[in-house]
């Protein structure tokens, strides 16, 4: 387990998937992220590469031949190199091998490196492709935030609120957890702001699409949240293990979408994806401010 830590804030992150495992606010000794409970969902902030979401029979096509590649990919089951290591940063890589390249044949280097400013976490990510050719892939972030947060309230009464506050349109999931290519709008959401219930996720995951969403927060009645700010994403999901009433609500940053219904397909043709030439990088991050 790497441990980066400051005045503020104690950050744990397992090599394993570099997901992160704690994020502990010192001063009122509580902590923000989901504690991972199987009974409910056994992940706390999983990172998703190189799709988001399920495709269709867990396949794809490329060049006449079928691939498989699990729900959100792969990172998170691998065991990521430590690559560099502060008080305040840790550094993490992971390289395509021959486990990777049996579901997803390409050669690439995904660093995922996770800094402390202040009460401020930043996630960033770099991918690198190696490939002699263009590699389509996704990828975006998972979090679970505790909801109550440091035992105040109820699920109730918690709110999300989006900036800027506009209209808010999601895709209806249908049949879970794919896509039926249908757009709704947000109808909970009012000027910008949504008092969560778990009503709202019966029907499943609610994937915003609004590539002009700048931060979205998670607020408790007393003050305490989580702002992300995902200017770097299109999407944002928001999500919370459904007909169980669970103590948490994922918000995931996405530059990726779950497949339409349908027939097995490409990854290129694949919505939300990235293609990235042979030889360049892609770089992009999020952060979560915590208060």
């Amino acid at each position: 387990m790497i441990t980066i830590e400051n005045d503020d804030l104690l950050v744990e992150i397992s090599a394993n998937g570099a997901e992160l495992q704690k994020v502990y606010n010192k001063k009122e000794q509580f902590d923000y992220l989901w504690n991972g409970n199987a009974d409910f969902w056994g992940s706390r902030a999983p990172n998703l590469f190189p799709i988001i979401g399920r495709l269709n029979e867990y396949k794809y096509k490329k060049d006449d031949q079928i691939y498989e590649l699990p729900q959100h990919g792969f990172a998170k089951e691998m065991t990521f190199e430590v690559h560099q290591e502060s008080d305040i940063k840790a550094v993490f890589t992971l390289k395509n091998n021959e486990e990777t390249i049996a579901m997803y044949p390409y050669e690439f280097t995904l660093t995922i490196e996770y800094t402390l400013v202040g009460a401020l976490l930043a996630v960033d990510y770099r991918v690198e492709n190696h490939s002699k050719e263009r590699m389509p892939f996704s990828i975006g972030g998972h979090p679970a935030f505790n909801v109550p947060l440091n035992g105040a309230g109820s699920y109730e009464d918690y709110t999300i609120t989006i900036q800027p506050k506009e209209e808010v349109k999601y895709f209806e999931s249908n049949p879970l957890p794919y896509r039926s290519g249908n757009r709704k709008v947000l109808q909970e959401m009012k000027d910008g702001v949504m008092t969560l219930s778990h009503e709202t996720f019966r029907e499943g995951l609610i994937i915003i699409d609004e590539p002009k969403l700048d931060a979205i927060t998670l607020e408790s009645p007393e003050k305490h949240g989580v702002t992300l700010n995902v200017i770097d994403f299109p999407y944002v999901c928001l999500w919370t293990k459904e007909q169980a009433d669970a103590p948490f609500i994922c918000i995931e940053p996405f530059f990726g979408l779950p497949d339409i219904a349908g027939e097995i397909g490409t990854l290129e043709d694949k919505g939300g994806i990235i293609l990235l030439e042979s030889g360049e990088v892609k770089q992009l991050g999020f952060t979560m401010d915590l208060f």
